[in-house]
């Protein structure tokens, strides 16, 4: 929703409730969700390689700080951080920020809510009166994402020919595929601890051809991915929350860590990044033609118009046929409680940054309407910058894009 205040006469401001995506992620005991997480926090604090950063409430920073120093020291005997215990979730809430302007605190962007489920909920009785697989239902039903958890290990003990990884990895994909067949958001299957793969050749482009052979020689798997194939994005993106070179596995088939080890963590920031990119590409393949037209008309439109001119088009094509088809292309998705909001950034991010009237900035635009401007353009350096970073995983890894 776009709101209007007066703070005095001659003053307006211009506001946008911040948008909410949430983001389901399920993985079995051990899978990596814990070091997963961690790592994704770590590398994302920052700006550095990105015009965002995530920002977390204080219990959060700790927890995840501290599960990252215990990852990350090889100094001590600190070991790995504990992973999830069976039937136990976690709920994160990120912030993504990003500077607007020089000597301007960052402002908000996006909420990304962080659901983690252990995925023996899936398998496993639970107690009675417990409702906690009730709720994991109901937030998939609003899930504007839905991240599956692989242990990297097990796939590779598969392809090693080890009976306990064709065992684990099918009990895995028994719980993670039905429930994400009836998903309407799109999918991400996480490859974890893709360091350990390594060794199977040195080509990565045919590391990963070698697992996604694997997953859809599954009847089921092959079965998610022809269903979901044509109207969303469903994605196999091989992570490593330490990097090469600091783990390895022993002669008990524990993972354990190289002596002086230096962490190195690759692509954890992918399947967040992929979250908003996906899902609006999404809408748009399920917009009619006529809604489509409209919705690139609108588009083109906004990149034309001054900061309230554009706030007015918004409200008038929110109330139109079209603009009514946009959010219902969103389904139940947690997004659309923001109403206009989304439909703004959803709009903004189809364009190129705005040139038709720049040169009028700081003449007849109003400092609020200048404050409103910088802050939609900031915005769309933050989806172009996520855009961007699943635009190098699919060109790195054509693979990795199984829809």
């Amino acid at each position: 929703m776009v709101t209007r205040k007066k703070p005095d006469p001659g003053r307006l401001e211009i506001e946008e409730e911040t948008p909410t995506f949430q983001v389901v992620a399920l993985g079995l005991q051990g899978s990596g969700k814990t070091l997963l997480l961690a790592s994704m926090y770590h590398r994302l604090k920052s700006t550095a390689g990105q015009s965002y950063f995530l920002k977390a409430p204080p219990d959060d920073v700790l927890q995840l700080n501290q599960w990252y120093s215990q990852m990350a020291d090889t100094a001590t005997e600190a070991g790995w951080p504990p992973g999830t215990a069976k039937g136990e979730t976690r709920n994160f809430t990120f912030t993504v920020k990003s500077q607007v302007a020089v000597g301007v605190r960052p402002r908000p962007m996006l909420h990304l809510k962080y659901l983690e489920y252990a995925g023996e909920l899936l398998t496993e009785p639970q107690a009675p009166g417990s409702t906690v697989q009730a709720e994991l239902y109901d937030d998939i039903r609003q899930a504007d994402a839905m991240i599956g958890i692989i242990d990297g290990n097990h796939v590779r003990q598969h392809l090693d020919g080890a009976p306990q990884g064709q065992v684990r990895l099918e009990q895995t994909l028994n719980a993670l595929v039905p429930i994400m067949i009836e998903a309407e958001c799109p999918i991400s299957f996480v490859i974890t601890k893709w360091d350990l793969l390594a060794d199977l050749h040195p080509d990565e482009k045919v590391r990963l051809e070698l697992v996604q052979d694997l997953l859809t020689s599954n009847d089921h798997f092959r079965s998610l991915v022809k269903i979901h194939s044509t109207a969303r994005a469903v994605r196999l993106i091989p992570v490593s929350a330490v990097g090469p070179g600091f783990a390895t596995v022993d002669s008990t088939g524990r993972i354990v860590k190289i002596p002086e080890g230096k962490i190195h963590p690759t692509r954890v920031d992918v399947p967040l990044s992929a979250v908003v990119p996906d899902l609006f590409d999404q809408v748009e393949r399920r917009l009619g033609e006529d809604a489509r037209a409209a919705f690139y008309a609108e588009a083109r439109k906004r990149s034309q118009l001054a900061p309230m001119e554009a706030v007015a088009s918004l409200v008038i094509f929110a109330g139109q046929t079209a603009g009514k088809a946009m959010l219902a292309a969103f389904g139940p998705s947690m997004a659309v409680l923001t109403g206009n909001a989304v439909l703004s950034m959803f709009l903004d991010s189809t364009s190129d940054e705005r040139t038709e009237w720049q040169g009028r900035l700081g003449q007849n635009l109003s400092q609020a309407e200048q404050n409103h401007q910088q802050f939609c353009d900031a915005r769309r350096r933050v989806l172009e910058d996520m855009r961007r970073k699943v635009a190098v995983l699919e060109d790195q890894l054509p693979h990795s894009r199984l829809s």
